[in-house]
């Protein structure tokens, strides 16, 4: 656990507390800033974040990187329980899902998430004044904000976590593309992205674009080089990155 020296009984600011399957991450933000975070790897430890951050203003709760569908809000309406396993063939039985909307996309969006969303909440128990949020669907308008105001025809984010990667991918005017992996080994991402231009008939290497990685990834890793080689722009994220795989929970921060 990543301690610092925030007091947690003056904390009146946001927690943020991710589930990336098998840790919790968590980051304490104020009016300033980060004031602290962590990673814990037992998700008991919940009860314990809830008494020391008891004074927080607002928690927001969220799945790091899951298992997830786009559609628009239309089409989905009435059928979300149904489109993980259309889109991912059958799910897990433990799990159910929960559906996040949004209108800064253009048309309205649905994201469907599969995870802990249940009777049997752990994370809302702990927090019951807890709200659950989309990383995932922040990211996506944090990216989309981005390009409107840049000057990339096409834009790639890529969001490294262990073992799984968010990928999305933007022109100037919408989203295009958007996918979660487990395939992070070898040249598994490079392939994802660049099938993803192909299959809209874009050459990636005879296009202006931009690949920016986050997350757990630092500018000497292999997969970073591997990108070089194919696209012009490739860079990683500054904002955040001492927050590693948890800052995808710094997008909730509006």
């Amino acid at each position: 656990m990543v301690t610092g020296e925030t007091d947690p009984t003056a904390f009146e600011g946001t927690l943020l507390i991710g589930w990336d399957g098998e840790r919790v991450h968590w980051i304490a933000v104020g009016a300033d800033g980060v004031h602290d975070h962590g990673i814990e790897t037992e998700i008991a430890t919940l009860t314990d974040l809830s008494r020391r951050f008891s004074s927080a203003a607002t928690v927001k709760l969220s799945l790091l990187r899951p298992v997830s569908s786009l559609m628009p809000a239309a089409v989905a309406a009435g059928i979300e329980p149904h489109v993980l396993d259309l889109q991912h063939g059958p799910h897990d039985q433990s799990q159910s899902s929960r559906t996040f909307l949004s209108d800064r996309l253009g048309e309205g969006l649905a994201l469907i998430e599969s995870g802990h969303f249940g009777s049997d909440d752990l994370f809302l128990k702990a927090f019951p004044l807890g709200q659950w949020a989309s990383s995932t669907l922040a990211a996506i308008e944090s990216g989309m904000n981005e390009v409107r105001t840049g000057e990339w025809a096409h834009t790639v984010h890529i969001d490294m976590a262990q073992g799984r990667a968010l990928m999305m991918r933007f022109d100037a005017e919408a989203l295009r593309w958007c996918s979660v992996t487990e395939d992070v080994a070898g040249d598994g991402i490079l392939y994802h992205v660049v099938n993803s231009f192909h299959r809209e008939g874009v050459d990636p290497t005879s296009v202006p674009c931009r690949v920016v990685f986050s997350g757990g990834i630092d500018e000497d890793s292999p997969i970073v080089q591997q990108f070089n080689r194919f696209f012009a722009a490739v860079e990683r994220q500054a904002a955040h990155a001492e927050l590693a795989e948890s800052a995808l929970l710094m997008h909730l921060v509006k």
